[in-house]
Order: C-alpha cells, then structure tokens, then sequence
C-alpha cells in the first residue's frame, strides 16, 4: 500500500509542480513572442524636415501610351497551326497507346463466350446428385451421438 501511495503522491506533486510553473511553448500567452525572420524588418523612418523650407512638389508625370501590337502581315487558318507544343502532342498519343493497350489486356482476360442467362451468384435450383452426401453422413452421425448422450443421461 506504500508503495501506491508514494506514486499517487508523486503524481500529485507533478501536476501541482505543472500548475504553478510559468508556461513555455508556442502558443503560450505569458511568453515573449519573436519575430519570424521571414518577415522583413521596418524601414527606418526619414530625417525630420526642417521646419524653415517648404517642400518642394513634384512634377506629376507625363502619361504615355502603351505599345501596340502590329496588325498581322497575313492571315493563316488555324486548321494548319499546332495550338500546342509538340512534346504534349506526342504525350497525347503516349497516353492513347497506353490506353489500347490496356483495353487489349483486358478484352484478352474476358470470355469469348457470352456469361449464362439469369443471376450467377444465386444457389442452384436443385442439388446434383451425390453432392452433400457426405455432409448428410455425418449430420445423422452427429444426431446419432446426441441422442444417444441424451439418453444416457435421461436414464
């Protein structure tokens, strides 16, 4: 009994050693929180301008327009453009070749004949001859034996 005393005692003294010790960790409160060192540091505020001297304005800045394309020197049908490069093109009939392939996998697995009409996962109508025969055996055996302990008690 000592010794389950002594462990509940030392259990107890860690929780109330936890309680008052400050917390520590990532999402505490009481603890200073750092700077991440990703984030950038400020920029250093400007010097002070002298009170005497008024700012001088700045000029505003002259607009310019933007840069326009040339009109197209002729015209080509799109029919006769690849509208994308050629290693996607050749990606393309990687991925339909890969996919023939496949299909030919499986029509080779699948029967040439087609599956019998009605459900296939249903049991048989009526049970072939002979088939549980043996399982028939040894349920009267097990019936047999039974009886035969029940009797022999009854009596």
């Amino acid at each position: 009994m000592r010794d389950y005393s002594a462990a509940f005692f030392a259990l107890l003294a860690a929780y109330v050693k936890a309680l008052f010790t400050p917390a520590r960790g990532r999402h505490s409160a009481a603890a200073r929180r750092r700077r991440s060192t990703r984030v950038r540091r400020y920029a250093p505020l400007p010097a002070p301008a002298e009170a005497g001297t008024p700012p001088t304005p700045k000029p505003a800045p002259v607009p310019v327009p933007a840069p326009r394309l040339a009109p197209p020197r002729e015209s080509v049908p799109a029919d006769e453009i690849a509208l994308v490069r050629p290693y996607y093109v050749s990606h393309e009939r990687d991925l339909d070749r890969v996919q023939a392939e496949a299909t030919a996998r499986l029509h080779a697995w699948m029967p040439k004949q087609p599956p019998p009409p009605g459900d296939l996962l249903a049991a048989p109508v009526e049970p072939r001859p002979g088939e549980f025969d043996e399982l028939a055996a040894l349920v009267r055996t097990w019936n047999d034996q039974r009886a035969r302990r029940c009797g022999a008690v009854a009596a």
